[in-house]
């Protein structure tokens, strides 16, 4: 039997999709008008720098306001931020006020509104669907999200930005708009939401006060939610290992198609293709996969492949080896995001989703700020091609680490047998009635 996913969560794709295509105009735009300003290799990298930081160092932060307040509301406020902000730039490039500071500052305050939105969105998935559906409806969410950012935006952005450097920057920001006027689309939550802390109104003095002191307390439940559950916290550390494993070689892709591949400019571009073909793909295979296997093995299994596929490409010799292996990065990698997604989601108590979430990705987006501050500094000590060999035996590593330190998975059955009870504020929702 066919099962829909519902209206709801249709809005919650379009606004979610509508925001990736902007996203995707302005990350091939931004360094290109970087680029304009000054061709220091140092001075673009520092854009991928900036855009980490958010994340490494908010996202726990966002977490906690996430599940205080209506996540709805949440993301509707963090789209409008990056509308305004985006628009006064294109403002900006258009008068030829062009300056690396401004770059600087977009490449920062964007991911940083975006922490808000996405740590804000996947609890809001969860609150849309059965658990029976969470692996389908993340998975259409997060291949919408590949497609508009980097099959669409991509070439849309090289093709506006010929016809005006401000343009994608003008449409970045009519997406974010588009986007926040569809998520306040979005009923409000069936269940209310005291059970989420901080958001019962204190009618004794100083509330203020205790509701800022209580944001450190809730810092710390999130973090013990994922030091006490084994296989979230496998999540978080193999997640932060694998992002810095990619992140590193992708820091380095041109200079090993280039140098080690000797590939042409559109064989290069086809790499990107292959990966999003590739992810595609895993993500219709991923509802099957974890349905069938549950969440352990199904991160064990894309954990080994993507190591695979990784030193594949890094053996690889010439265009169709390498477009076969970003193929498969591209599926392995797609069935283990869409897999512990689900898994977070399902069980997790509602109040604690957000920062569960949100530090989980605190700490692949630290290995992000790695990535970006190490690749150079080992391209000097080692060959492009060496890096890729151990990225893949690192993230085999980590497949193999998972097999051995989690326990089995029934996420076939049910998922929630094998957490280990957390604290949770008065009145949370365990998830179960779902």
């Amino acid at each position: 039997m066919v099962v829909g996913l519902g209206r709801q969560y249709w809005i919650l794709w379009s606004s979610s999709t509508l925001a990736n295509l902007g996203d995707g105009l302005r990350l091939v735009a931004l360094p290109l008008i970087a680029y304009s300003v000054s061709d220091d290799a140092v001075d673009i990298t520092l854009i991928a720098v900036f855009a980490a930081l958010p994340g490494l160092l908010v996202g726990p932060l966002a977490g906690v306001v996430v599940d205080r307040l209506d996540r709805r509301r949440v993301i509707a406020v963090a789209h409008a931020l990056r509308t305004l902000l985006v628009l006064a730039f294109a403002l900006l490039v258009q008068a030829g006020r062009t300056d690396l500071a401004f770059v600087y500052a977009l490449a920062v305050l964007l991911p940083l509104f975006e922490v808000f939105a996405d740590s804000a969105a996947q609890p809001l998935l969860s609150e849309l669907l059965p658990e029976r559906l969470l692996e389908k409806g993340n998975a259409r969410l997060f291949v919408a999200r590949m497609l508009a950012q980097d099959v669409l935006g991509s070439p849309a952005a090289g093709l506006l930005i010929g016809v005006s450097a401000s343009l994608p920057f003008f449409a970045n920001g009519a997406t974010f708009a588009g986007a926040m006027v569809l998520v306040l689309m979005l009923r409000a939550p069936a269940r209310p939401v005291e059970g989420r802390p901080g958001v019962e109104p204190s009618t004794r003095a100083g509330g203020l006060r205790s509701a800022v002191s209580g944001i450190g307390r809730d810092m710390r439940e999130g973090l013990a939610a994922v030091w006490r559950t084994p296989l979230v916290r496998a999540i978080a550390l193999t997640s932060a290992v694998l992002n810095f494993v990619l992140l590193t070689g992708s820091a380095l892709l041109v200079v090993y198609a280039k140098q080690d591949l000797r590939l042409t400019d559109e064989e290069y571009a086809l790499l990107f293709t292959a990966a999003a073909v590739g992810s595609a793909l895993g993500g219709w295979a991923a509802p099957y996969i974890a349905g069938r296997l549950g969440t352990g093995p199904t991160m064990v299994l894309s954990l080994v492949a993507a190591g695979l596929s990784r030193a594949g490409f890094g053996l690889a010799r010439g265009l169709w080896v390498a477009l076969g292996t970003f193929f498969a990065i591209g599926a392995a990698t797609f069935v283990y995001n869409v897999a512990v997604a689900s898994y977070l989601q399902r069980v997790t108590p509602n109040a604690l989703i957000g920062r569960v979430y949100a530090t989980t990705q605190a700490a692949s987006y630290g290995a992000a700020v790695l990535a970006a501050l190490t690749a150079g500094g080992l391209a000097q000590v080692t060959s492009p091609r060496t890096i890729m060999l151990a990225g893949g035996i690192a993230a085999i590593g980590c497949g193999i680490a998972c097999w051995w330190t989690t326990p089995r998975d029934d996420g076939a059955r049910d998922a929630r047998e094998e957490r280990t009870p957390v604290t949770a504020a008065p009145g949370a929702d365990p998830r179960s009635e779902k």
